[in-house]
């Protein structure tokens, strides 16, 4: 499975520029670059100064390829079906671990926020309540910068 959401450090990569540059461009932009749309804070206290952003991928490609506008008019709904596959209505602990690119204990740190179901004797995590999470930890929910939309 590709990493649909990733860290800052696989940001900063991808595209050639500080981590500076890019918490910047998460906070609106630069006067001649349009900041992200596409990134989450995993960080298990969302009033902290310190945030564990996730960006999404698709948006960082389009960005290297010159398009930092492609996925400007989608909604959040759309970005979470393309993290969270729909085809699959549960996911296993692991596979969250994988999809988040989070550790078991960030995982179970988020408690009641994240609180997956035993099946067959391990975690598993629903689909709604994944999206559920990401519609939560999306920037763009607290900054208003798009439409929230199922």
């Amino acid at each position: 499975m590709h990493a649909k959401i990733v860290k800052i450090d696989v940001a900063a990569a991808d595209l050639g520029i500080s981590v500076r540059r890019i918490e910047l461009l998460v906070d609106g932009g630069l006067s001649h670059e349009i900041g992200f749309q596409w990134v989450f804070n995993l960080a298990n206290d969302l009033s902290a100064r310190c945030r564990d952003l996730r960006f999404w991928r698709n948006e960082l490609l389009a960005r290297v390829q010159g398009d930092a506008e492609k996925y400007g008019r989608w909604k959040i709904g759309q970005v979470i079906a393309n993290i969270l596959p729909e085809s699959r209505e549960n996911f296993p602990a692991g596979t969250v671990d994988e999809l988040f690119q989070i550790r078991p204990p960030t995982r179970i740190a988020f408690g009641a926020e994240l609180n997956g179901k035993k099946q067959a004797g391990r975690n598993s995590y629903s689909r709604p309540m994944l999206a559920a999470f990401l519609k939560r930890r999306w920037l763009g929910a607290s900054i208003k910068t798009a439409e929230v939309k199922p």
